[in-house]
């Protein structure tokens, strides 16, 4: 990869990163806000380590601005969850096509599901019943950050979703 293409990775990646800390301080219910639509974005232009990264920082950003309601320990769970589902979520857009109907459908399914019930499954033994108050707010934001992010793609010129510089190999 050439340095200008390099370049303009950092850009978008400092981009997102900025988005993210802006969706961050818009919120939902405690933590839970619009810091995730930046990252699924970034897993699906720059890759699913990468969105992994945001998952995880988005996460931390919206806790901290929020004062860490649930403690840090809860959170830091939850910030690596959010980091599988942009793995995983970026690694089916990859496989199975970033803007086919299929991968698209998939990805999102799939990026709901680790990051609403299974999320809550594994958050249970620490927070009881707790989990529960957090399903609908947790839905809805999963929900408005997968169509956030899904309008915004859907939106990107085909030139800027095939250049170069996304290119892991060019």
């Amino acid at each position: 990869m050439n340095s200008s293409n390099s370049l303009k990775r950092v850009v978008l990646a400092a981009m997102l990163l900025a988005l993210c800390v802006s969706g961050a301080n818009v919120k939902i219910m405690g933590s839970i806000a619009f810091d995730s639509a930046p990252a699924f974005l970034g897993a699906i232009l720059l890759g699913p380590i990468f969105g992994g990264f945001l998952g995880v920082f988005g996460h931390l950003v919206s806790a901290a601005l929020a004062g860490f309601p649930l403690t840090l320990p809860i959170h830091l769970i939850i910030a690596v969850a959010m980091g599988v589902c942009m793995l995983v979520f970026g690694w089916l857009r990859q496989r199975l096509g970033k803007g086919t109907i299929k991968g698209v459908i998939i990805a999102d399914i799939v990026g709901y599901a680790i990051n609403v019930p299974i999320e809550l499954v594994f958050m249970y033994p620490l927070l009881k019943q707790a989990v529960y108050v957090y399903f609908v707010p947790l839905t809805i934001a999963t929900v408005l950050n997968l169509i956030v992010c899904e309008i915004i793609y859907a939106a990107l010129p085909k030139r800027v979703k095939e250049a170069p510089f996304l290119r892991l190999h060019s």
